[in-house]
């Protein structure tokens, strides 16, 4: 009896055990773009899971095409992860839709253009293009900030639902502090007022200029943006993006996407 009671008390102190799908995840997560490739010690490293798990899972993920090894035995994000993405709905149409307005935009100013969507609380980059300097600069796809930072996450939130924006600054005032959320309320009522937002929070020196892609119902979609160079005044590039993004929302509507 004395022994089971000392096993039963061990098995819940012990750290619960993370499931296939979370380590999965973890292991993937692990890249980014200062890390596009690394070994398997590196990625036991980063993720905190023993180098046998890591090579246990690493082999099923490259056979499944998630994962690709090179000659060094370097490893990167595979083919199978992408195409899994491109399935999402909440970027698929959108994303076809918005590329070849982007793609004149970029033509146009030389700029960098970037197309995002709503991500719960956050905006996610999903398309972008840019110059060839620029390669290695923020934002990038896949990257997910705060709405109230990014001019593509403020411009979706001033276009959101009045209850969905106060619950945000609520949340901003009591986990951030209340200048931040005074001050997020008043972007949000400059961008509603020109139809764009205007932010260098996460580009800074530079300015991000983004505006909002309205569905049928009213509510935002995505968003698009351009980066302009710093002491750029923002009200020319600001009409540009957002009749951009009136171009792109209409042709969704036409095609049935919003």
């Amino acid at each position: 009896m004395a022994d089971s009671d000392t096993g039963a008390t061990a098995d819940a102190d012990a750290p619960p055990r993370r499931s296939s799908v979370e380590r999965v995840h973890r292991l993937l997560s692990a890249f980014d773009y200062e890390n596009t490739r690394l070994s398997l010690s590196d990625l036991s490293r980063r993720t905190g899971l023993p180098l046998s798990t890591t090579h246990r899972i690493v082999t099923e993920l490259v056979e499944v095409g998630m994962l690709d090894r090179d000659a060094s035995d370097q490893l990167s994000i595979g083919v199978g992860v992408w195409k899994l993405g491109l399935l999402s709905p909440t970027t698929h149409g959108i994303q076809r839709v918005a590329l070849p307005f982007m793609q004149d935009l970029y033509a146009t100013t030389g700029l960098a253009i970037h197309l995002a969507v709503r991500s719960g609380s956050d905006s996610t980059i999903v398309e972008n293009l840019r110059p060839r300097s620029a390669a290695r600069e923020r934002p990038h796809v896949g990257q997910r900030d705060p709405l109230h930072v990014t001019a593509v996450g403020l411009s979706i939130l001033a276009a959101s639902e009045a209850e969905f924006q106060e619950e945000y600054l609520a949340t901003l005032r009591n986990r951030v502090d209340p200048a931040t959320a005074d001050s997020t309320r008043q972007q949000l009522a400059r961008t509603r007022a020109a139809g764009y937002a205007v932010s260098s929070r996460v580009s800074a020196p530079r300015l991000a200029i983004g505006a909002p892609l309205i569905n049928q119902d009213g509510m935002p979609m995505g968003a698009l943006s351009i980066v302009v160079p710093e002491r750029t005044a923002p009200q020319p590039y600001g009409h540009l993006v957002r009749s951009t993004a009136r171009a792109v929302q209409r042709t969704a509507w036409e095609q049935g996407i919003a």
